[in-house]
C-alpha cells in the first residue's frame, strides 16, 4: 500500500529524505516501521502526525494515509 509522507528538514542531518513524497510499505505497517525504514532515529521524534491528528508510533497506517514526522523543538 501507498501512504503520504513529509518529513521535516531538520532530519536531513540524519542522511534522511526529506520533504513530501509518497512510499510503498505493508499492509498493518505501523508507524514505527515507516521510521525505522527511513533510518529517522526515534529519539529524535517529537510528535507524528497521521491525516491532521496526532498519532503515536504504534499506530497502524492505512492505504492512503498522510505522515508527518516533526522532531522535537529545537532553541537557538
Amino acid at each position: 500500500m501507498k501512504i503520504g509522507v513529509e518529513v521535516n528538514d531538520f532530519f536531513k542531518r540524519f542522511g534522511v529524505n526529506v520533504g513530501k513524497f509518497e512510499i510503498e510499505c505493508n499492509i498493518n505497517s505501523k508507524i514505527e516501521d515507516i521510521v525505522k525504514k527511513l533510518n529517522i532515529p526515534p529519539e529524535r521524534i517529537g510528535f507524528t502526525v497521521v491525516n491532521g491528528k496526532r498519532a503515536n508510533l504504534d499506530y497502524v497506517l492505512s492505504e492512503g494515509d498522510n505522515l508527518v514526522i516533526i522532531p522535537y523543538a529545537l532553541g537557538g
